[in-house]
C-alpha cells in the first residue's frame, strides 16, 4: 500500500518541520540579548571590570565569558539567551554586587528573553562602596554617634569599621554608663549602609527611651561585619554548607582588644552587670556563645531570631552544656513567619528556649513574634522590648 502527499499537505509538513527545526535553534542558541548598563560615576573605572552573574552561568560573580565592555560611561555585553532568567551585575565577586537606590539589597533582576532584545540598565550602588559609606548616601544617624573607621583586630587579623551610639547627656555630665555590644554594625543605626536598606533604629529606640525616662542611658557600640567573613566571624562551628569556625577569634577580639578600648576611651561602667551583647540571626548564635564564654564579662545576652539550626543546631548542645556562674538576664525571640522552614525555626527556637530554662542563674524573656519574617524591620520593631528588658527603669 502506498500513501501520496498532496501539494497543501506536502507544504504544511514542510513549514511544520521548519517551525520545529526554528524551535529548536531557539532553544540550543536563544536569542542576542544586549545589555546597556549605566554604573554609578564613582566606579573605578580603570580598576575594575564589571560582569553579568545569573541562572545562566550559574551564578558565578567573576565569569570572564560574561564581563561587560566599557564604552565610555557604560557598559554592554550581547548574550544568547532564551526563557526566563535572573541575574544581577557585580564588580568580580559579591562583596561588590549591586545594590539599591538607598544602597539596600535588591532582588534577583528577571527577564523572560522571547526574541533579540537590547535591555538598559542602571545600577544605582555597588555593595562595598555603601557599606564603606562612600556612596554618597544620606546618613539616619539620630544623636550623638561616633565612627571608628578601620579598626584593627589582632585576633583576626583584618580591619573594621566601630560605629559607637552615645545617651543625650554624655556630653554635658560626667556620668558613667552601661554599654550594649551589636552585631552587625552596618544595620543597627543607617539605613544607608544596612544590608537591606532597612536599619534597626537602635538610636532612635534609644534615643526615645531615654528621653521618656523609661530606660537608663546607655552606650550602644556597633561592630560592623567584614563582609564574606560574616558567617565565619559569627560562629564557633563549621558548618559543611556555609563556613563558620572563626567565632572564637571573633569572641577574644571583642573582650580583649574592642571593650578594653571602649572602657578607656569612652565613660563606660565596665563590669559586667553592665555589659551586654546582642544580635540578630548569626549574629545571635555567637552573642549566645560569648555570653556563656565570657559570663564573667557580660550579664545580659539578646539573640534575635538565633541562626539554631547552624552547624547541626550544635548552638543547641553547647547551650546545655554551658556553665553559668553568675546571674544572667537572656533575651530570646522569633517571627513565626521566618524562611522557607517557618515550622522548622520556630521548633527551633522553643527547643533553645526549654534548654535555656533548665538552666540555673539565668532568667529567661522569650518571645513568639505572630507572622513576623526574618528581617531588620521585624527586629526593629521588638527591639524596645529589649532595651527595657536590659536596661528598663523599674
Amino acid at each position: 500500500m502506498s500513501f501520496v502527499l498532496s501539494g497543501n499537505i506536502f507544504k504544511k509538513s514542510v513549514l511544520l518541520s521548519i517551525a520545529m527545526l526554528l524551535s529548536v535553534f531557539v532553544t540550543l542558541f536563544g536569542f542576542k540579548v544586549t545589555f546597556v548598563v549605566e554604573v554609578p560615576t564613582y566606579t573605578p573605572f580603570d580598576d575594575d571590570d564589571v560582569y553579568i552573574a545569573g541562572t545562566f552561568n550559574n551564578w558565578n560573580p567573576k565569569d570572564e565569558r560574561y564581563k561587560l565592555e566599557r564604552a565610555g560611561e557604560v557598559y554592554t555585553i550581547t548574550l544568547e539567551l532564551n526563557g526566563p532568567i535572573e541575574f544581577k551585575f557585580t564588580r568580580g565577586s559579591w562583596e561588590t554586587v549591586e545594590k539599591g537606590q538607598k544602597g539596600q539589597e535588591i532582588p534577583n533582576r528577571v527577564l523572560n528573553v522571547d526574541k533579540d532584545m537590547v535591555v538598559n540598565i542602571t545600577v544605582n550602588h555597588w555593595r562595598d562602596f555603601v557599606e564603606k559609606q562612600q556612596a554618597g548616601l544620606r546618613k539616619t544617624y539620630t544623636g550623638n554617634i561616633k565612627l571608628i573607621k578601620d579598626f584593627y583586630s589582632p585576633e583576626l587579623g583584618n580591619k573594621r569599621d566601630i560605629i559607637i551610639y552615645l545617651p543625650p547627656d554624655y556630653e554635658t555630665s560626667d556620668e558613667r554608663y552601661p554599654v550594649l555590644y551589636m552585631h552587625d554594625g552596618q544595620n543597627i543605626f543607617d539605613a544607608s549602609t544596612s544590608f537591606s536598606g532597612v536599619e534597626w533604629g537602635a538610636d532612635e529606640s534609644a534615643e526615645e527611651l531615654i528621653k521618656k525616662g523609661l530606660m537608663r542611658p546607655i552606650i550602644i557600640v556597633g561592630i560592623y561585619y567584614t563582609g564574606a567573613e560574616r558567617i565565619n566571624e559569627y560562629s564557633p562551628w563549621v558548618d559543611s554548607s556555609y563556613g563558620g569556625g572563626k567565632g572564637d577569634l571573633y569572641a577574644k577580639f571583642i573582650v580583649n582588644t574592642l571593650k578594653p578600648y571602649i572602657d578607656e576611651h569612652f565613660r563606660t561602667l565596665p563590669d559586667r552587670e553592665n555589659t551586654a551583647i546582642m544580635g540578630s540571626s548569626m549574629g545571635g548564635l555567637i552573642s549566645l556563645y560569648i555570653g556563656f564564654e565570657y559570663n564573667d564579662v557580660f550579664s545580659k545576652i539578646g539573640a534575635m531570631s538565633p541562626s539554631v539550626w547552624f552547624a547541626n543546631r550544635k548552638l543547641v548542645e553547647y547551650v546545655r552544656n554551658a556553665q553559668v556562674e553568675d546571674f544572667t538576664m537572656v533575651y530570646v525571640d522569633i517571627g513565626t513567619a521566618e524562611g522557607s522552614n517557618p515550622v522548622d525555626r520556630l521548633n527551633d527556637a522553643r527547643e533553645l528556649y526549654k534548654v535555656l530554662l533548665q538552666k540555673e542563674n539565668l532568667e529567661v524573656f522569650y518571645i513568639e513574634d505572630r507572622g513576623a519574617p526574618h528581617s531588620e524591620s521585624a527586629w526593629a520593631r521588638r527591639l524596645p522590648e529589649v532595651l527595657l528588658y536590659f536596661f528598663g527603669k523599674e
